[in-house]
């Protein structure tokens, strides 16, 4: 009987390492990407950054060939520029976007023609949708434009992003892409309690017009990470911003100075959420190691021209 107590009680212990979710916040420059490792083992890139090589080089180091679920937040070139190449040379499962056509860009364009041309399955979710990516982890969609939209304005834009909230062992994590303080407001009205989150990746890159009040006090952070470029145009991220960020009670990273890893402990193993810079720099790749990536399709190479324009 005591034996059968001992392996019941092993067969219920924690797995290590893959049964933790892993979450990359990647130094794209000024731009934004995130790499998400689920506890059950699939994987999820929401956004790409604004050029291909430092999130192509981040995947190959972690030897990722296969992406399950690859999400454009919303289509501005400093987001989905960089997963040109993530379409090109890996493979991809699904796909999620929204029903949003940037008239002033051809990029978000050529990302629908590669998934097309990958038979990746292509997914619009729509705002309170839960998203069956793995079995312990829940997945809610609380931001995205559904229904089609053709627009230069930037705001609609941002306001469109794909807001995600994902919920691991008692702790959330909040993606927001590029929301801006009137979509926080509209989403704190809708969810209210639904936002907590102890992680935050802080909304357009800590602009002085995201990260209200009301919202962070919904949200309540208690780690918030900003992605953004050094010296870049935007004055990104905006001292008010951070102010009300720490106001709110948040340890505040960025992205600037490298890559960030956080880590979702295992229920059971006692630890506690842990942000650290990755100890490892993603090195350049060697002619030997890009010789290696699988070739791009036929079909790809026929979209070469279109897929190496400059996107606008």
């Amino acid at each position: 009987m005591r034996k059968f107590a001992i392996l019941l009680s092993l067969l219920f212990l924690p797995l290590s390492g893959w049964s933790q979710l892993n979450v990359y916040f990647l130094n794209v420059g000024q731009g934004d990407a995130t790499y998400i490792e689920l506890p059950g083992g699939s994987n999820v890139l929401i956004d790409g950054g604004p050029s291909s090589l430092p999130v192509r080089e981040f995947l190959m180091a972690k030897g990722v060939r296969k992406i399950d679920h690859v999400v454009l937040t919303h289509p501005h070139s400093d987001h989905y520029r960089g997963l040109k190449k993530v379409f090109e040379y890996f493979q991809i499962g699904n796909f999620y976007d929204s029903r949003l056509e940037n008239l002033n860009a051809v990029g978000d364009n050529t990302l629908r023609e590669l998934a097309a041309v990958q038979s990746a399955n292509v997914h619009f979710p729509e705002i309170g949708d839960h998203l069956n990516w793995d079995s312990k982890v829940t997945v809610k969609v609380l931001n995205t434009c559904s229904e089609e939209i053709r627009t230069r304005d930037s705001s609609v834009i941002n306001n469109c992003s794909i807001v995600l909230r994902f919920y691991y062992n008692g702790t959330g994590l909040l993606t927001t892409g590029d929301i801006e303080a009137s979509q926080e407001n509209a989403i704190t009205k809708v969810f209210k309690s639904g936002l907590e989150s102890q992680i935050l990746k802080v909304p357009h890159h800590g602009s002085a017009y995201s990260s209200s009040p009301k919202f962070l006090e919904r949200v309540k952070p208690v780690h918030a990470i900003i992605s953004y470029g050094v010296g870049n145009n935007y004055g990104h991220p905006h001292a008010d911003a951070l102010l009300r960020l720490q106001a709110a009670g948040a340890t505040v990273y960025g992205t600037q100075d490298g890559n960030l890893m956080m880590t979702i402990p295992a229920p059971g193993t006692g630890k506690s959420v842990d942000v650290t810079p990755l100890p490892f720099a993603i090195t350049p790749v060697s002619a030997e190691e890009l010789a290696e990536l699988p070739a791009p399709s036929p079909e790809s190479q026929a979209l070469d021209q279109l897929i190496n324009s400059p996107l606008r």
